[in-house]
């Protein structure tokens, strides 16, 4: 209850716009690995950073309208951030047990062949960023990770707690029920342009990644948590499960700390790291 409770209070409480920092490029398309059509919108030239937004967003909500992804195309980057399936744009109506499994890093995996250039970086944020943990399991493509949003809970394949009450939410939505937690959710969707039923999938779709799947991976990796934000676990306790991952700490709670100055910053010095020892 204490978990729903908070959880309710979250999603009324997050502003549904931010002043955008200018306006969003146009949507593009792309058909993934099973016919699906993704949207997804790109800006800036150089190497290749692939943004992934969190759960009941959308690419312009988490990186456009305040300004991240304009700051990161500006730094030199090609950026490419799409509404993820379910989410935004990118409609997805099939109920949860007809969601192809891994469906989210699957659609990474397309995309990046639509483009036809291997990703520099990967950028995620919440399910963002539990989404680009398994891309990377499943293809091992990007040459460097940032994960907003994320703790080591994200490491715990039985880990359900979070997910039961969004999923409590979502049904309650669905039900037309005036909770909290469905007036929030109906908010979202209406703000994003999203779908209960799409949500409803995604989250039941969700995987995670164990610890000894991530101490395979062999990539630069930064992640960033909010010093208010426990949601996902802990920042620097995921950071040693990666080997090569470091944390970087920003001010705020899970749904605020992505509006932190300090996030984009953090994030383009990470990759200009990069380019610097080319």
């Amino acid at each position: 209850m204490i978990r729903l409770a908070a959880l309710a209070f979250a999603l009324t409480a997050l502003p549904l716009t931010v002043a955008r920092a200018e306006e969003a490029p146009a949507m593009q398309t792309y058909d993934s690995f099973d016919g699906t059509t993704i949207s997804y919108q790109e800006l800036g030239t150089g190497p290749l950073v692939v943004l992934l937004h969190g759960f009941t967003s959308n690419a312009d909500q988490n990186f456009f309208q305040p300004g991240i992804a304009q700051k990161i195309a500006a730094a030199g980057y090609h950026v490419v951030a799409p509404d993820l399936r379910g989410h935004g744009a990118s409609p997805y109506m099939a109920p949860p047990e007809n969601w192809p499994g891994d469906a989210v890093a699957r659609d990474q995996i397309a995309l990046i062949a639509h483009l036809g250039d291997r990703p520099y970086a990967t950028v995620g944020y919440s399910m963002g960023a539990i989404s680009a943990l398994r891309w990377h399991l499943l293809s091992r493509e990007t040459g460097r990770m940032a994960l907003g949003g994320i703790g080591d809970s994200a490491a715990d394949e039985f880990n359900t707690d979070r997910n039961t009450a969004f999923r409590t939410a979502i049904l309650e939505a669905m039900a037309g029920d005036d909770t909290p937690g469905a007036k929030g959710m109906r908010a979202r969707a209406k703000a994003t342009g999203g779908t209960l039923e799409g949500y409803l999938g995604a989250l039941s779709a969700r995987t995670y990644t164990p610890a000894d799947l991530l101490a395979t991976f062999d990539v630069p990796t930064l992640i960033l948590t909010g010093d208010e934000d426990l949601d996902n676990g802990s920042g620097p306790g995921l950071a040693a499960l990666i080997p090569d991952a470091r944390y970087h700490p920003l001010t705020g709670t899970h749904l605020t700390a992505v509006l932190d100055p300090e996030f984009p910053r953090a994030i383009i010095a990470f990759l200009d790291e990069g380019r610097g020892a080319e």
